[in-house]
């Protein structure tokens, strides 16, 4: 009787010889393999000189299915198997050989929870900041079988974001119990898995709130700032203009457009192709009556991209700096941010509270504006969950500054036709505002209403722009044109004022547009073969109806301060023939014409704005020298 043979796992077609049964050599080839089952092929040789009767005991790690040529008993169990001869292959030949195969479903090794003494937790930390940090986990199988773990650690902080895990946090002990994704919860024999979390230090946590609601209002009304109506301008720290050496660009300071009287015999500023001191110096005269001088943060920002110095002189002499933090952008119609972006997000929070920390003086931090995407506002769980990253890097930022003032803003999405009279929009026509659609993010604003100190929104508005109901990709978008009756233009100032009434009274907060967009080129698809060219253009189509828009907003300053507005500003201050090239581009070839100011720059072609720069029509007049 022969006893038993044990069987590794063979890559498919090897051929191995694991083990000998008395005298007699087995080999085992696997020659299937279809991911849920193999089929293998057994041979049993006899080296003797006379014949031999043969069974053997091995384990196939499978279930049998099938058996030819032998016989067989399997453990339902433990999956031992006993296999022999049947009929004329019960008995080998001197010096002869048998085959045999079988078929088996594979068995997944079901991993145990884990016991005492199991896993070996190693903690390192990886960042560290005034208030916070970032801990990397490593998990490590000491077993020779497979895990599924699950495991608690104490934490000296609240925590802020947690990648590679699953995870609950004890309010009150602060104990982290962590366990894995669908990817990594088995940790196999004497391996490990690696997870992260960030925390906020409990001892420079917000002061305690007593009623959210109330404080986050007495704080709001304190502000001199909320209280008084102000315009500012926008778009970057510094604007790029095209260089008299082909190739290059000059960089004019926002700063400088405020502060510098003597801008137009600015040395530097002179090597612009086409400077015309004149037109700079006009600017400068109308731009120092601003209040608001707004920047954005993207993400990838570095803090090279600022002068925090110069920003200081600005807000020594009373300007206000704005920063837009769009660090999640148009990647948010991808989908809410896993974890591992989230500590990314985390990590640049801190980031941000360093380069703030050298800004004395009041500051405006507007978080992720255009948020309210299908994707965030679609369920309330994806509002919570939205609201919670929000909530986190508020916290962060709060905790580790001073005078910094938070917001949150949302684009308006809603329905613009002036013939449109649904109920839904809760005014004569959709023209006029759309209440639906601005509610739809209110989850978010709730959850987050005692971290906010005002409420933002922002205004875009283009006669063309990809289409809404069929975008196209992100690089060959699709076109729609809109008329002046179905885009409501003529409507927008009214619009702004009944939307800034509609958040102060929801939410009981100042509100603040922190920038308005109106393209002014305009198409008309002469061929009818919905593609845009350039012959079909017309850049000054629109330049009179934003004109009327900026117009009827300084009209209109005291009726916008009494219903909740406390400032706006426009978001481009000058066309851009290179803006947002290789992104989204919302607004398609609209987008190089976003700016207040014009230039003789050709899209796509000069690599920046030109020097001869003109407002288009009255905006610059209306907007400021009437301040």
């Amino acid at each position: 009787m022969f006893k038993s043979l044990i069987i590794t796992s063979l890559l498919l077609g090897s051929t191995v010889i694991n083990a000998t049964a008395s005298d007699m050599q087995i080999n085992i080839t696997k020659f299937k393999d279809w991911g849920s089952g193999f089929c293998s092929k057994v041979n049993v040789y006899n080296p003797n000189e006379a014949s031999q009767t043969w069974d053997i005991s091995f384990n196939p790690e499978g279930k049998i299915t099938s058996v030819w040529d032998a016989q067989y008993t399997q453990n339902d169990t433990t999956l031992e198997t006993t296999a022999s001869g049947k009929g004329w292959t019960t008995s080998i030949g001197s010096q002869g050989s048998i085959s045999f195969g079988y078929c088996a479903n594979k068995v997944k090794e079901v991993p145990l929870a884990p016991e005492e003494g199991d896993l070996i937790i190693t903690e390192t930390q990886k960042e560290a900041w005034d208030g916070g940090f970032c801990n990397s986990v490593e998990v490590s199988n000491t077993t020779n079988h497979k895990i599924d773990w699950d495991i608690t650690i104490p934490v000296e902080g609240k925590i802020s974001a947690v990648w590679s895990a699953n995870y609950t946090q004890d309010a009150e002990t602060l104990e982290l119990n962590a366990k894995g994704l669908d990817w990594n919860n088995v940790i196999t024999a004497n391996s490990q898995v690696t997870f992260g979390y960030c925390a906020n230090e409990i001892e420079i946590a917000p002061p305690e709130v007593v009623d959210p609601i109330d404080d986050a209002v007495d704080m709001s009304s304190n502000i001199p700032l909320f209280d008084e109506f102000n315009v500012g301008f926008g778009g970057a720290y510094a604007f790029p203009f095209s260089s008299n050496v082909h190739g290059e660009k000059i960089w004019v300071s926002s700063v400088n457009l405020v502060l510098d009287d003597d801008i137009a015999g600015n040395d530097y500023y002179s090597n612009i192709k086409n400077f015309n001191p004149t037109a700079f110096d006009n600017l400068h005269n109308s731009l120092k009556k601003s209040k608001f001088l707004v920047y954005w943060v993207t993400e990838g920002w570095e803090e090279s991209w600022f002068n925090a110095s110069k920003i200081q002189d600005a807000m020594d002499a009373g300007y206000i700096p704005v920063f837009n933090y769009w660090y999640w952008g148009d990647k948010l119609m991808h989908g809410l941010p896993d974890n591992t972006k989230k500590a990314a997000y985390t990590l640049d929070n801190q980031k941000l509270v360093t380069f703030l920390n050298k800004l004395n003086g009041t500051k405006l931090l507007i978080m992720e504006p255009e948020f309210n995407k299908e994707v965030v506002v679609d369920t309330a769980s994806s509002q919570h969950e939205f609201a919670s990253i929000m909530g986190n890097a508020i916290d962060t930022i709060r905790a580790n500054t001073s005078e910094v003032y938070f917001s949150l803003a949302m684009t308006d999405t809603g329905s613009r036709g002036a013939s449109d009279t649904s109920e839904k929009c809760g005014y004569e026509n959709c023209a006029l505002g759309d209440k639906y659609a601005w509610d739809k993010p209110s989850i978010v604003y709730n959850d987050l209403l005692n971290k906010l100190d005002f409420i933002s929104f922002q205004q875009m508005i283009g006669q063309f722009s990809r289409d809404s109901s069929n975008s196209g990709t992100w690089e060959n978008p699709i076109p729609k044109a809109y008329t002046n009756d179905a885009i409501g233009v003529d409507y927008l100032a009214t619009r702004i004022a009944n939307f800034s009434l509609y958040l102060k009274e929801k939410y009981n907060k100042p509100v603040f547009l922190p920038y308005i967009s109106i393209a002014t080129a305009t198409w008309a698809d002469g061929n009818a073969n919905d593609s845009i060219e350039t012959s079909e253009l017309d850049y000054s189509g629109w330049e009179e109806k934003a004109d009327n828009v900026y117009r009827e907003l300084s009209l209109m300053r005291e009726e916008l301060q009494e219903k909740g507005l406390f400032g706006f500003a426009p978001m481009g201050l000058f066309d851009n023939p290179r803006h947002d090239e290789g992104g989204y581009q919302y607004f398609m070839q609209n987008e190089y014409h976003l700016g207040i100011i014009k230039s003789s720059a050709v899209d796509g072609v000069d690599i920046a704005t030109n020097g001869d720069i003109n407002s288009k029509n009255s905006i610059i007049e209306n907007l400021f020298d009437t301040l």
